[in-house]
């Protein structure tokens, strides 16, 4: 509905939840691989997620179907996933695009370790704070922006409605640390290296 109202400005996804009691079920339940395929064959999706899973878990049949799915595709993944399980999704699908989701919560010398090993990995900043203090940034921060500045983004994780009340406090919170940056850097982080990861292979061809 949304992208019927607003297609320069919604790049849809697909959760593999029906509701939110899956957020922590979804791996071992048979249900979702029918709702996955019926909501791909019936509308237009740039990716798969924001999924949660974890470790081994990547090796169950439910997930690898998933992403067999959006590989059938070529969909974006976002995986709300330890370092663990985003290995064993670019060992199922090498050439994957992956969006990781909070990064991980992880360090950012673990982050830039990862960066390194998949070329083909994003990071979002959603749901952090530990990157700026105030309007300054934490140098180990600036440091993995600098390293990777294609690779990194915004996010702000309003995944339901009642969340949307925040991002007006979560704007001025980025923009307070981004202007720490230097220009060019600050807007790849802040709007350019998402629009480029998404428009990169847009919405599938109807």
């Amino acid at each position: 509905m949304l992208l019927a109202e607003a297609p320069d400005l919604i790049v849809p996804e697909l959760r593999p939840y029906r509701t939110r009691a899956d957020t922590s079920g979804w791996v071992r339940d048979d249900g979702i691989l029918p709702y996955l395929e019926a909501r791909l064959a019936k509308y237009r999706y740039a990716g798969i997620g924001e999924f949660h899973l974890f470790g081994e878990e990547a090796e169950l049949p439910i997930p690898q179907r998933m992403v067999a799915l959006a590989r059938e595709r070529d969909l974006l993944l976002h995986a709300h996933s330890d370092v663990e399980a985003i290995d064993r999704l670019f060992r199922q699908w090498p050439q994957a695009r992956i969006l990781w989701a909070h990064s991980s919560f992880d360090r950012p010398e673990k982050v830039r370790e990862v960066l390194r090993r998949h070329p083909r990995l994003w990071c979002d900043l959603a749901y952090r704070s530990d990157h700026a203090h105030g309007n300054k940034l934490d140098p180990a921060w600036r440091e993995a922006f600098i390293a990777h500045p294609d690779r990194f983004m915004v996010g702000t994780d309003t995944f339901t409605p009642e969340r949307w009340h925040f991002i007006g406090t979560h704007a001025s919170f980025s923009r307070g640390w981004l202007a720490d940056l230097p220009l060019a850097l600050a807007e790849r982080v802040a709007w350019r290296n998402a629009e480029a990861l998404l428009r990169a292979n847009t919405l599938p061809r109807t």
